[in-house]
């Protein structure tokens, strides 16, 4: 929800099923495969594609799809101005990323984004073996912050579970442009009940 990468993410997708003539709509990818693991959108897939030899196929390209996503994301930077504002508005604050891509695919969008440093710590989909919608890793979140509880914002049903049963606070966010009105809503009402 940090930056706009679903989107790209589907089209590789949809690139990958082309040879096999499924249609693949954006609700299609938003139901199975929206912040999960390759894995489990593979499962998923499988019970799309009949086609075992195609199956197999879309298996083996799949370092074909990551390629893509990688340089789509670098060719125009997916995290909103607004957005990177707000983060770097946020110094003093424990912020942290917990994400279902690996360390590879992330840390150049925030280092070209200049807000790697925003962060406390980051959990990266390689990082554990156990992903979204399992509490495992918003649990190591909360050792590598040193925290109880907080307030998370998630994009995907997975990641909205695997906070909550991690104990935290969740907010919705439908699309990332949202995230700066949202946080900044809560940081404001926090103000508010402090004062009062």
């Amino acid at each position: 929800m940090l930056a706009d990468t679903e989107t790209l993410y589907w089209r590789a997708w949809c690139e990958l099923l082309k040879p096999c003539n499924v249609e693949f709509t954006w609700a299609d990818y938003c139901r199975i495969g929206r912040g999960i693991r390759e894995e489990r959108m593979l499962e998923s897939l499988a019970l799309m594609v009949s086609d075992t030899d195609a199956m197999h196929g879309i298996r083996q390209r799949v370092p074909e799809a990551r390629e893509m996503v990688r340089r789509w994301k670098l060719a125009e930077l997916p995290i909103t101005e607004a957005t990177i504002d707000l983060l770097k508005s946020l110094a003093g604050w424990i912020l942290g990323l917990v994400t279902s891509s690996d360390r590879s695919d992330v840390e150049p969008l925030l280092l070209r984004a200049g807000i790697a440093h925003c962060f406390t710590a980051c959990v990266f989909g390689d990082e554990t073996t156990t992903h979204k919608p399992d509490p495992a890793p918003y649990l190591m979140m909360r050792e590598k912050l040193g925290v109880s509880d907080g307030v998370v914002f998630e994009d995907s049903d997975a990641g909205f579970e695997s906070a909550a049963a991690a104990g935290f606070d969740v907010i919705r966010v439908e699309t990332p442009g949202q995230l700066p009105a949202l946080v900044r809503k809560l940081l404001k009402w926090e103000c508010t009940e402090q004062a009062g």
